[in-house]
């Protein structure tokens, strides 16, 4: 037997084989992760945050253009003069420039001391450090400040999440940076940084110097780049803190630059909002000047808003999806009390929500109370602000509100812990909730970035399974973080949507009609009276000119009957509305067939299996079962005449229980597929209730009612009871009654319930829409029922039919 071979000694003491990562690689992270100086400053800002710090102090101190620094630092590396000749020319130069631009004293006195260091300097080298000094920016914060041991496994170590584990200081709610690439925001700002931190338990402070040119190359390994790092002695009043302040600046930062400018909009929006301020301040001042103010949203400016949507969803407080998981509240925003709260089940949402993990191809994701859990409480609001509108609204007031809404509209922004991630809710962020791209594909450009101003409130406590991105513009992709977003379209911006429509239909409608009404009640009124000026002056005029006088006379005529065919016009465009409804009719109605059809088809293909092989009794009851299908889609069929082009507008005299009964009787495999029981009577017994409609139009309306009780009570649980459907017809009260025992309606969606594309299920949101249309255009009312039951829902429908033709 063969002995296997011996290892050598030298290859098993070899240590494993491990990524090495280039030193340029620093480079590229800060590059792609940080991607302006607003979200450099912002990650360094929340640095001293996390430290427990009540205010961070940003000084931003520029006495000489940046680029002509770098210019004069470049000359002075490549001049061949003599060092002495260098530093007095570096000297002048330093002072011709410092005339250019308005600096306080703090500045002066910088520049001043840079002056001072650079006339005792010794070697060109000096010169080039100290004049890279010259421009800097500090962020310096009075918080618990870093341990000496701390410097190298936390601050100096990319990628640590030490934070979520450490206990926090005194001061923060929650951390708001965990992902170890703060540190990276300095590279962004300047090519070197220089970092003190010092705690109450030493006297001294540790000091960090960093230069991340040393970082651009590929021949060293990240390891390879050594830091200075040293302790000094400090004179601060704080007894504990960091300091950064970082040099050989980028950009360019004046009082009234586009830098300045970007900086002050991103910290005005850092916060939410619609929150209260924190404890926690920020200040900046750029050259000593005065500090930069950051006033919040005024009342104001919110006051002009059309509506006010608010959404508080609050999953955790659920013990079954019976229970209410989110209340939402659409209003006006210059009223308070016009909103009514509207309550929704978890029942409710996961209907909402259960095409998400079809579309996404996470089939297998369960969309149960646990999986609302999983995507946590939250908060939202929304403004919504009708810019075309508003424009004529304030007039002169205009370019500074416009100004306003520039700032802080543009979409949903997010917020964790009361900060803003990124720029979400803004043009910058991609639409990562897709509110341009779903109202180009919706019904009508009414809702999009631009008219909006929101806030989504969440928490890095309560929301763990939304992450963001590294780059902090919005959310990884995961199951929770699309269902956020399906949540957000489905239940608030589709609501939105759906009011938003219907008041601007209304409101236009209204300005036609006034227009029309008013155009030829008026014109009439003009040629009436012209035609008896017209006819006064035939007595009274010489014979030379009663030629002229009835040329004139006919013209009027001529005049007169335009303006009746004008009448006659609006009249039959009235009528377009009814072309509408005949339209809609035909495709609700469809949809049923073809959804039966569709049942029935897979049904034959089964039965022709069964045929190929013996009859028997089973094959007997499958051919029974589908003729009862096929007759019951004739009946549904049959209910599309009076819908046809040739029985259009012709109003006939209908007897309302036959057709009831004609209609319920289309749905009986339907009912019997769900175990559903419908129940038609008639008050008092035996009475006959006829009314004289459009059939096709009593028939649409008797459908979408019925249709719509049966999905509803096909998506209770099967533990439950029989679903039950009882129309009731009173014939004294000329009524319809349409009663279900399914989950009902929340009262506060009475009204909202009629609303086009208003809809509390994966759907277009138009059959109570068109019901109500076809009652309303034969003078009858649709509504539903006041009376609530024990849970406060509504389950009645009242169809009331024409009293007079």
């Amino acid at each position: 037997m063969e002995k296997a071979p011996m290892r050598d000694s030298a290859s098993s003491q070899k240590p494993p084989t491990t990524f090495l990562v280039a030193a340029r690689t620093i480079i590229h992270l800060g590059r792609e992760l940080i991607t302006s100086d607003e979200i450099a400053i912002n990650e360094l800002v929340k640095n001293a945050f996390d430290a427990g710090s009540e205010v961070v102090n940003v000084t931003i101190c520029c006495p000489v253009p940046t680029e002509w620094l770098s210019k004069l630092i470049r000359d002075t590396q490549e001049s061949e003069d003599e060092f002495e000749m260098i530093k007095s020319g570096i000297i002048h130069a330093l002072e011709d420039a410092r005339i250019d631009r308005e600096c306080g004293p703090a500045t002066e006195a910088h520049l001043d001391e840079c002056l001072s260091r650079i006339g005792s300097c010794e070697s060109v080298e000096e010169a080039v450090e100290i004049l890279e000094e010259v421009n800097f920016i500090e962020v310096a914060d009075t918080g618990c400040g870093i341990e000496e041991q701390s410097i190298v496994p936390i601050f100096l170590t990319v990628g640590t999440d030490n934070r979520l584990s450490k206990p926090k200081p005194d001061g923060p709610d929650q951390y708001l940076g965990n992902k170890g690439i703060g540190r990276l925001a300095m590279m962004r700002l300047g090519h070197r940084a220089r970092v003190t931190t010092w705690t109450n338990s030493r006297p001294t402070a540790y000091q960090v110097e960093f230069d991340w040119r040393m970082f651009d190359t590929a021949e060293r390994q990240i390891s390879d780049i050594p830091l200075n790092t040293t302790r000094i002695r400090i004179d601060e009043e704080s007894a504990s803190g960091t300091r950064v302040r970082v040099f050989a600046l980028r950009s360019d930062w004046t009082q009234d630059g586009e830098q300045a400018t970007n900086l002050q909009a991103f910290v005005r929006r850092l916060r939410s909002p619609f929150s209260l301020v924190r404890k926690f301040k920020i200040r900046v001042k750029i050259n000593d000047g005065r500090a930069m103010p950051f006033p919040k949203l005024s009342d104001e400016i919110r006051k002009l808003a059309d509506q006010h949507l608010t959404l508080d969803f609050y999953p955790q407080k659920a013990e079954t999806l019976k229970d209410p998981v989110l209340t939402l509240t659409l209003k006006t925003a210059a009223d308070s009390d016009s909103g009514t709260p509207q309550l929704r089940s978890g029942e409710a949402v996961r209907r909402m929500l259960v095409d998400v993990t079809k579309t996404r191809d996470r089939s297998d994701v369960p969309l149960d109370l646990q999986a609302l859990q999983a995507i946590g409480p939250f908060k939202l609001n929304i403004l919504r602000f009708n810019r075309r509108i508003l424009r004529e609204k304030v007039k002169t007031e205009w370019p500074a509100v416009k100004k306003e809404l520039d700032l802080w509209a543009g979409g949903i922004a997010i917020y964790r812990d009361g900060f803003r991630v990124g720029f979400t809710g803004s043009e910058r962020d991609g639409d990562w909730l897709g509110l341009d791209s779903k109202a180009l594909r919706g019904s009508g450009y009414v809702v999009n970035r631009i008219q909006v101003m929101g806030a989504l409130e969440i928490t890095h406590r309560g929301n763990k399974q939304l992450t963001d991105l590294t780059n902090r513009e919005g959310l990884i992709s995961t199951p929770e973080a699309d269902m956020l977003k399906e949540l957000l379209l489905q239940v608030a911006i589709q609501p939105l949507r759906a009011y938003v429509q219907d008041e601007d239909a209304k409101t236009n409608q209204k300005k036609l009609e006034q227009l029309v009404n008013d155009g030829t009640a008026t014109l009439a009124e003009r040629l009436l009276l012209a035609k008896q000026d017209v006819n006064a002056l035939k007595e009274g005029v010489p014979s030379s000119l009663k030629s002229s006088v009835s040329s004139l006379n006919e013209h009027l005529h001529f005049i007169s009957t335009q303006v009746k065919k004008f009448e006659t016009a609006i009249e039959k465009s009235n009528e377009g509305r009814e072309d509408i409804l005949e339209l809609a009719g035909i495709g609700n109605v469809m949809h049923g067939v073809m959804h039966e059809l569709t049942r029935t088809t897979a049904q034959t293909r089964r039965l022709m299996r069964e045929l190929a092989n013996n009859a028997d009794a089973e094959t007997q009851e499958l051919l029974t079962k589908l003729e009862t299908e096929i007759r019951a889609i004739n009946v549904r069929l049959q209910q599309m005449d009076p819908l046809m082009p040739g029985a259009r507008h012709v109003k006939k005299e209908i007897e309302v229980e036959k057709l009831t009964r004609t209609i319920v009787k289309g749905y009986e495999s339907l009912f019997a597929r769900n175990n559903i029981d419908s129940i038609v009577s008639v008050t008092p017994e035996n009475a006959t209730l006829k009314v004289k409609m459009v059939p096709g139009f009593l028939s649409l309306a008797l459908e979408n009612l019925v249709s719509n009780a049966t999905y509803w009570l096909s998506q209770r649980d099967e533990s439950t009871e029989r679903g039950l459907i009882t129309i009731e017809i009173d014939v004294p009260a000329r009524t319809i009654a349409f009663k279900d025992n399914g989950p009902g309606i929340d009262y506060a969606d009475r009204d909202r319930v009629f609303l086009p594309g208003f809809s509390l299920r994966k759907g277009k949101g138009y059959g109570l829409y068109l019901a109500r249309e076809v009652s309303e255009y034969h003078n009858g009312r649709l509504y539903l029922d006041p009376q609530t039951d024990n849970n406060g829902r509504l389950h009645t429908f009242i169809l009331e039919l024409p009293r007079t033709e």
